[in-house]
């Protein structure tokens, strides 16, 4: 497979799991798509199967996970599947769902990966399409600040938390289904322990449990045995989450992208600003 070549699946593939913020059960299916089509979600549990297309036109909620949303028909927590899709460069897919969320499985995008390479991917009919910029985009949003820029495409990422075992951590990847494969794919969605109570409070990770996530205490980590997959997985985590959202600008990054302190919301800001930048040919 060349870097161009536009990619789907040969078969379908089925996990099932718990929806972090709902608390629901799910079972996701990918589904090979026509070559052309683009990712596609698709709430198969509902009347006449609402279709939702993967892109930033359909975001709803960027409050502490990515919601998707056409009609009466949602799909939340769609960053860790998607970083999944764009980090095995997968064009051409349905994603069906017979619930409300995407499961958060171990709250990385590992089972994803597995799942979409026992499909099988394949190259299909077509070119992928790309997104690349002729001068420097950035995007203010908070305190979240992120650039493009003409380059190689990599991922650079700056995160600080004052906490122990995070402090300030950035990190640089290649984008490559290898490298995301090994470096990103297994990092995990972390959170802090003094938080649960407040979260609950206002409907959120009604599903969370200490296997989904790295969970934090004011000193060290709660669950796990206090172990790390990597001593920076925090900044990883962030990376993949970046990744994932980055992919709802409707194709690959052909660029060299630097993003301190991102969250959902900025995330999806610049997913916009670098749609908009290449759809108006700038």
């Amino acid at each position: 497979m060349s870097n161009r070549d536009r990619r789907s699946i040969e078969s379908s593939a089925t996990l099932r799991g718990v929806g972090l913020h709902t608390g629901r059960d799910a079972g996701l299916t990918f589904r090979p798509a026509a070559a052309g089509s683009g990712i596609w979600f698709r709430r198969v549990d509902m009347p006449r199967q609402p279709e939702i297309p993967a892109h930033v036109r359909s975001v709803c909620t960027t409050e502490r996970r990515t919601v998707l949303g056409a009609g009466d028909a949602t799909i939340e927590t769609v960053e860790h599947v998607m970083a999944a899709v764009a980090g095995l460069e997968i064009d051409d897919l349905w994603v069906d769902l017979d619930g409300p969320e995407v499961p958060i499985l171990d709250g990385s995008a590992e089972p994803f990966v597995s799942t979409l390479k026992s499909a099988g991917i394949v190259v299909v009919e077509g070119e992928a399409p790309t997104l690349s910029v002729s001068a420097t985009l950035t995007v203010q949003d908070g305190d979240a600040e992120y650039v493009a820029r003409p380059g190689p495409r990599s991922l650079t990422v700056r995160v600080e938390w004052d906490h122990p075992l995070i402090g300030a951590q950035m990190a640089s990847f290649a984008m490559s289904p290898e490298v995301f494969a090994t470096e990103l794919a297994g990092a995990r969605t972390f959170g802090f322990a003094s938080e649960i109570e407040a979260l609950r409070a206002r409907g959120l990770i009604k599903g969370g449990h200490l296997g989904c996530a790295v969970v934090l205490s004011e000193t060290g980590i709660v669950n796990g045995g206090g172990e790390l997959r990597w001593a920076d997985e925090f900044v990883r985590h962030k990376a993949l989450d970046l990744l994932g959202d980055l992919a709802l600008a409707g194709g690959r990054i052909d660029c060299t992208v630097v993003a301190s302190r991102p969250s959902h919301r900025g995330n999806v800001a610049f997913a916009r600003a670098l749609y908009d930048h290449c759809s108006s040919g700038k």
